[in-house]
């Protein structure tokens, strides 16, 4: 069934449209001692059935269009709820799901979280090392004990929030990034955004293994790079 003056679908059990309001009650005239149905009786703009069902195929194609962006996972994420891969991976699940820009934001933070601690705990750990060995100092074992508890737990209480809101983001991300697509293709079809959709959307894998190998690849190259300066200057030194 659908609504008389929007053309929204709507359920059997629906009485007011959820898209414009419209109660489906007035369409009984009140002074009809039969209680007949009087269809657009009351209805001010009848809807074109044509127009209706236009805008109907256009909510079901971008509906579809999302699905196909965000992948098998799709229900879960419209449903929400809580996100166990963000809890567990944090910023790497962010950029597995092309989430780049909150993945670095997430990174600064945690940049900033240790900058703190590494103030708080300025001078103390040379001491803290210094007395592990020895414990002539149980008050330097007690600092160390609190500063561990306290950073793990600052830790964990931020990636629980992560998890906390990675579905709703998500979701609402990729419904925005879809549209965004749709409105700079206008002239395109719906199996040829279905391609763009598909290549923009889905899942990265390479963004969190790079990251996390950067490290490395970043010390690999300073030495090739050391290497080479030092074996330009080895003949010179004889």
């Amino acid at each position: 069934m659908r609504c008389l003056k929007c053309g929204n679908e709507l359920r059997d059990d629906e009485i007011m449209c959820p898209n414009c309001g419209y109660n489906r009650n007035n369409t009984v005239q009140q002074d009809n001692q039969f209680a007949t149905k009087n269809i657009g009786v009351y209805n001010q703009n009848p809807i074109d059935q044509q127009e209706a069902d236009k805008k109907l195929q256009s909510e079901k194609e971008f509906d579809e269009l999302v699905q196909i962006y965000i992948g098998p996972n799709y229900y879960n994420f419209r449903k929400g709820g809580f996100s166990w891969c963000s809890l567990f991976f944090g910023p790497f699940y962010y950029l597995y799901r092309k989430l780049y820009a909150v993945a670095i934001v997430i990174f600064i933070i945690q940049g900033i979280i240790n900058a703190f601690f590494g103030l708080v705990t300025q001078g103390r750990f040379n001491e803290m090392i210094e007395n592990l060995s020895t414990v002539q100092n149980p008050q330097t074992l007690l600092f160390f004990s609190k500063y561990f508890i306290y950073y793990s737990i600052t830790f964990l209480v931020f990636y629980i929030f992560l998890g906390i809101i990675f579905k709703r983001l998500y979701f609402t991300e990729a419904v925005e990034r879809v549209a965004k697509i749709k409105k700079e293709n206008p002239n395109l079809g719906f199996n040829q955004l279905t391609k763009v959709v598909k290549e923009k959307g889905g899942t990265n894998i390479l963004a969190p293994i790079i990251i996390l190998l950067a490290p490395i690849i970043l010390l690999i190259i300073m030495l090739i790079i050391s290497i080479f300066i030092l074996g330009y200057k080895l003949p010179y030194l004889n």
